[in-house]
């Protein structure tokens, strides 16, 4: 069975010309439980095709009892061209978007964000997921692949 959410609507302080003046920006966010080894925090996370791993912000890591010293660490490079030392852990995820609810083990990071949204990338995300994001209906719609390896209900 396959997941479907909204994208999320997004205000800007002007309006913003590449969307024919709108005052918002739609964007593919998607709420996802962490569990961890003391507890489960949800946070709000941007499905983005062109990001290579998952990525938490490190408070999280402390809400699900996760201690970030001793863990492996990786470099990522985003966008801005900054590098960013990335926490590296095996946890589980969840997402359910009321009809139908998923948890799997993923390899995930976690890194010192200045944002609280996480960044759902392929390694430990979309690698699970085959994804049809359909711009006009402004909605994704995530199913499950052959390299998932959780349960779902």
């Amino acid at each position: 069975m396959s997941l479907r959410f909204s994208y999320q609507r997004l205000r800007v302080p002007a309006p913003v010309w590449t969307l024919a003046g709108r005052t918002e920006r739609p964007r593919p966010l998607l709420l996802v439980s962490l569990v961890g080894p003391g507890g489960t925090a949800v946070g709000r996370g941007l499905l983005d095709t062109g990001a290579d791993d998952t990525v938490f912000p490190e408070t999280m890591a402390a809400q699900i009892g996760l201690d970030l010293s001793g863990l492996p660490t990786q470099m990522a490079i985003g966008v801005s061209g900054i590098p960013l030392s990335v926490r590296c852990a095996e946890i589980s995820l969840r997402v359910t978007d009321g009809q139908a609810f998923y948890e799997w083990p993923a390899r995930v990071g976690f890194a010192p964000l200045t944002s609280s949204r996480a960044l759902l990338g392929y390694a430990g995300f979309l690698q699970f997921f085959d994804a049809l994001f359909r711009g006009a209906a402004e909605e994704v719609i995530l199913t499950p692949n052959a390299l998932y390896p959780g349960v779902s209900r």
